[in-house]
């Protein structure tokens, strides 16, 4: 099954009325009740373009870009091929979660979700009923997409961009770090921020705002209007604002392109460990991590992690499944544990290996793929529940 996917965006700076410095304690704050607050509504008529679903009355976007006929072509594929992935993908994956973590979705917590790249996707599959999401990744942050009129050649152009940086995360479950380094080098696709927006549409949300986002010396967050001037962001960042389709349940997100290695949290960015340790308790995802937690050269995300989780998420890429027996975490297994890619022969896990094969009251199968083992049956993920 493939999913082909394609959009138009031209970049916008974000904007927001003022700067803010936001205490850790309060810059989380959801609710199930209807969205009060005003928004400018040209966020969600963006989000909507960018998904290719058909404009809402009163739409502040330009007659000649609803008009245009590139994008009207890719409109229509895109309803037919986003239905089948809602069916076919995102109801499963929500229906699992819903089942097996009922007791964190049906409250309100924080998701941390550190090696993510711009896969809210996934995140919003496995965590819809976060009031806060902290995404990680080394990818630029990028610009609002703010549409103006082009050429029907670059909207053709763009359409061949987008697909380039969706195909793998619709069809294998994660993105590629290396293909959107050469995605984003683009006078226009210049980061993560069209991705988010598009994905949120699209697991039927709608984006609220969109605001510059950074961690002051102090570990911090600020909110502001600064995104433009990206050389004296030390840790750049941006929020988005969005709440479910009915309208209710306003949640933020937060991507930040930083280094999380030791070298990154000791001596580049050590304000970006003292946000981190300022977090409180989160529930946390980790998938298609590369292993990286399996060096020493991040051993401080991993203890972060650990302390601060009060539940972990994640496939055999993440931390080391001895890492959790150790500290007695208990833990549920899912699917089947069938060793790594040729890419990551060294990282085999006798100790996860050996609980597969006779911890057998622990293990379920599961439908779907995830991960580097994406094909169906073939695919290990495990729940990890602090003691």
């Amino acid at each position: 099954m493939k999913f082909v996917f394609g959009f138009l965006i031209l970049p916008f700076s974000l904007l927001a009325s003022q700067k803010d410095t936001v205490p850790s304690r309060d810059y989380l704050t959801p609710t199930h009740q209807k969205v009060k607050k005003e928004y400018p509504r040209k966020f969600n008529d963006v989000a909507r373009y960018l998904g290719g679903r058909q404009p809402e009355k009163g739409c502040v976007l330009a007659d000649e870009l609803i008009n245009n006929p590139s994008w009207k072509l890719y409109s229509d594929t895109a309803e037919v091929n986003w239905k089948k992935y809602y069916d076919e993908r995102i109801v499963v994956l929500r229906e699992w979660a819903y089942d097996e973590m009922g007791e964190i979705n049906a409250k309100r917590f924080k998701f941390f979700y550190p090696f993510s790249g711009p896969d809210v996707l996934h995140g919003n599959m496995f965590f819809r009923n976060a009031d806060t999401t902290v995404m990680i990744g080394l990818e630029p942050v990028g610009t609002v997409p703010f549409l103006t009129t082009m050429s029907d050649d670059s909207v053709a152009r763009y359409i061949r961009k987008i697909n380039g940086s969706l195909h793998a995360v619709l069809n294998y479950s994660f993105f590629r770090t290396l293909s959107m380094r050469t995605d984003f080098k683009d006078d226009q696709l210049d980061g993560t921020v069209p991705l988010l927006m598009l994905l949120l549409e699209r697991t039927r949300n709608r984006v609220l705002d969109v605001r510059a986002a950074e961690i002051d010396k102090n570990g911090n967050l600020v909110v502001g209007k600064e995104l433009e001037d990206k050389k004296k962001k030390r840790i750049p960042g941006v929020e988005i604002t969005y709440c479910f389709e009915d309208s209710t349940h306003e949640a933020k997100l937060y991507y930040f392109a930083v280094d999380i290695s030791d070298q990154g949290l000791y001596y580049k960015t050590p304000e970006f460990r003292t946000f981190m340790n300022k977090m409180g308790e989160v529930c946390t995802m980790v998938k298609s991590a590369s292993y990286l937690m399996h060096r020493e050269t991040f051993s401080v995300i991993r203890k972060i992690i650990l302390e601060r989780s009060r539940l972990v998420l994640q496939d055999d890429s993440g931390i080391p499944h001895y890492y959790f027996v150790k500290a007695g975490w208990t833990y549920n297994l899912y699917g089947a544990y069938k060793g790594v890619i040729p890419l990551f022969s060294s990282r085999f896990q006798y100790m996860l290996d050996k609980s597969y094969k006779t911890d057998l009251h622990l293990v379920k199968p599961i439908s779907f793929g995830i991960g580097y083992m994406y094909h169906p049956g073939t695919s290990n993920w495990v729940l990890y529940r602090k003691p």
